[in-house]
């Protein structure tokens, strides 16, 4: 008779003592319990809303406000321009700040800077969001390209953003910008595809003219030309794709710098408009007999 019909092998499982489980095994067994939890809700369509998120999530010793920070970071653009691990870097950008103040005040403030002075046109409103997008008349289209010249300015060009200011206590506010970047992704990707190319096309070209010049033995003069305009086709269009990754790169973290100093003016209790230029500052000195 096998063990597992009570044979004398069989273990009772009123003898298993309790095992000890390390801090370490704890959050492998949460992590693994997520995952399956995971996959059988996308098999039955279940969705979680927020507020149950968060009682599970406090059941399991979680502090409330660290899981609403959680919640609150979770992307809000999702764009199909490309896929992860590209060789251009994904068009979402997020930056995410925890600041004094309630959270209805922030994003009416944050939102009117972003329509009057980066030129964004709300599309949609929700209690805690905002949808912007570039306006498109012609006066904000003159103002922004006279007043945020796009080798600085990237979030009044942004395809996409969404504004959010959501409470974590009586005293705080999580506070998130998110921009959809696929307009300067696909024009450095099309730029360095198209420029390479064509780039290539010459000197491969190039390549296997001069070639034909070389006295070789006619079994191998063709081969020779291939090979070299093949060679001079890859590595011309893979420099420029690599020069044209470089300078979509400066502009995302170009970006990221200009977002993080929204915020932290934000987070100090500032004004939202960047100082002004040396210039200016100094000429407002001036007029104000400062200097």
């Amino acid at each position: 008779m096998s063990s597992d019909q009570g044979g004398p092998n069989a273990t009772d499982p009123k003898d298993l003592s309790p095992r000890a489980i390390t801090r370490r095994d704890f959050e492998a067994v949460i992590r693994r319990a997520t995952e399956l939890s995971a996959t059988e809700s996308e098999r039955n369509d279940e969705l979680l809303s927020e507020e149950e998120v968060i009682r599970i999530a406090t059941e399991l010793g979680l502090p409330d406000r660290y899981v609403r920070q959680a919640l609150f970071e979770l992307p809000q653009i999702d764009t199909e321009e490309g896929g992860r691990g590209t060789y251009f870097p994904e068009p979402v950008l997020t930056a995410t700040r925890v600041v004094p103040g309630h959270a209805t005040d922030l994003l009416r403030r944050i939102e009117d800077y972003l329509s009057t002075r980066e030129y964004l046109q709300v599309i949609r409103r929700r209690a805690d969001r905002s949808f912007l997008m570039p306006a498109e008349d012609a006066i904000s289209g003159l103002a922004r390209g006279l007043l945020r010249p796009s080798s600085r300015y990237y979030l009044s060009r942004a395809r996409r953003v969404i504004l959010s200011a959501r409470s974590i206590d009586e005293k705080t506010s999580h506070i998130q910008i998110a921009l959809d970047l696929s307009e300067q992704r696909k024009h450095a990707m099309q730029g360095g595809w198209i420029g390479g190319s064509f780039a290539g096309l010459f000197v491969g070209g190039g390549i296997a003219v001069g070639l034909a010049f070389v006295d070789m033995p006619a079994a191998i003069h063709v081969a020779s030309q291939i090979a070299g305009f093949a060679a001079g086709f890859a590595g011309t269009l893979a420099g420029v794709l690599t020069g044209s990754r470089a300078a979509y790169r400066r502009q995302v973290a170009g970006a990221r710098f200009e977002l993080d100093g929204l915020l932290d003016r934000a987070e100090h209790g500032q004004s939202l408009e960047p100082p002004p230029a040396p210039w200016r500052k100094r000429l407002q000195q001036k007029l104000l007999g400062h200097g």
